[in-house]
């Protein structure tokens, strides 16, 4: 009986002691103060790193995530922690990550998904008030975007939907001539509209009165073999702004219409403005051959001469001979063929026409030499023959 009584109180005093150890306050964790600003620039972070490893998709799921978490972060945030300019900064990131998977989407020719990503990439930056970049950068990236979209609408084949972005450039930069050649050419080469494409390029032109826009609507309507629009427009250009530019076009418009007279005037006009002797040279060689098809012999020959004076050309030369043998200017005959066989030694026309001229002249040795060369030739052996049979022994 007193073993129990004894084990009763040991017991009593344990249960006791429990509780009064339960009446002990456990404390609970404490948690953590939320700071979305630091959060934030966290998300920035992990969207910058997925930017890097070209997880495009993922980093703009962090930077959205760092858009919204620095909102939140507003209202307590201090100047200092520039908000605006954070958000800003996570805008324009987005914006590149959508160009980066349109550029992807291009290089596997999935032509509408680029489209798609080049317009979100859009609509962030018209959403933009810059605060970091300047208005002028912001339209620039927005341009550069609407090019991006028409040459991706031209290779999808969507071309009036190109001339569309095109437009939309054209709203920012009004008379673009770069922009508004590519519209040209889109509507020219790719839908066919020829009215329409010229249209374009008139109207502009007409628009800024700038010579050098007349000179391309001419020089479209040359390509296309339309040679009476090529001259008005040209005619154009020359009102406004003569110069030597104009001059080569309209002599080269001039030797089209086989209208050789004013060939040659707009190409002295060339002539008289100090060219590289190169060019002179070839100016006067087109001079004296549209002389040659007016069956002008004396302005033809001069003008050869004058270019032969320039620039030793074997083909100028040998034609300047063949004239003169006709001519029996024997001595001209000489010093031209010599030329074209300073160059071309084993040229047989040069040769023949040089041995004939010393046999005329009774240079007799020298005529050997010459006429020996071309004894065995097809074309002239007979001849050359026949002159080595008359050389006096």
């Amino acid at each position: 009986m007193k073993q129990k009584i004894i084990t009763f109180v040991v017991l009593a005093l344990l249960v006791l002691l429990s509780a009064c150890g339960s009446n002990k306050k456990v404390k609970a964790p404490v948690e953590p103060v939320r700071n979305p600003l630091i959060l934030a620039h966290s998300a920035a972070a992990k969207g910058t790193e997925a930017y890097n490893a070209e997880s495009y998709t993922e980093a703009i799921s962090a930077f959205t995530e760092a858009i919204s978490l620095f909102n939140e972060a507003a209202p307590t945030a201090s100047p200092a922690d520039s908000i605006a300019e954070s958000i800003e900064k996570m805008n324009l990131n987005i914006a590149k990550s959508y160009i980066e998977l349109a550029n992807e989407s291009m290089d596997l020719n999935s032509y509408d998904e680029a489209l798609d990503y080049y317009n979100k990439a859009l609509n962030v930056y018209q959403s933009l008030t810059p605060k970091l970049i300047t208005q002028e950068e912001l339209q620039q990236n927005i341009i550069g975007l609407y090019n991006n979209m028409a040459i991706t609408a031209k290779q999808a084949g969507k071309f009036e939907e190109a001339l569309t972005y095109y437009d939309q450039i054209l709203k920012l930069t009004p008379n673009d001539a770069d922009i508004l050649y590519a519209k040209f050419y889109v509507l020219r080469d790719n839908i066919k509209d020829d009215n329409r494409a010229y249209a374009v390029l008139i109207d502009y032109a007409e628009l800024t009165q700038d010579a050098k826009a007349f000179i391309n609507v001419a020089d479209s309507y040359m390509e296309k073999g339309n040679l009476s629009e090529a001259g008005k427009y040209y005619q154009k250009a020359l009102a406004i702004e003569p110069g030597i530019d104009v001059y080569r076009r309209l002599a080269n418009y001039y030797n089209k219409l086989n209208d050789y007279n004013n060939a040659n005037l707009y190409l002295q006009k060339v002539a008289e403005s100090n060219p590289e002797p190169s060019e002179l040279a070839q100016i006067y060689a087109m001079m004296a051959k549209n002389y040659e098809e007016l069956k002008d012999r004396k302005n033809m020959v001069e003008y050869y001469e004058k270019s032969l004076s320039i620039e030793r050309n074997p083909t100028l030369a040998l034609l300047l001979a063949s004239y003169y043998n006709s001519q029996k200017n024997y001595a001209k005959v000489i010093s031209n063929a010599s030329i074209t066989l300073s160059i071309d030694p084993k040229n047989a026309d040069a040769l023949m026409l040089r041995g004939v001229a010393y046999y005329q002249t009774k240079n007799y040795s020298a005529a050997k030499a010459d006429l020996e060369k071309v004894q065995n030739d097809p074309k002239y052996g007979t001849q050359a023959k026949n002159l080595l049979k008359n050389i006096p022994k």
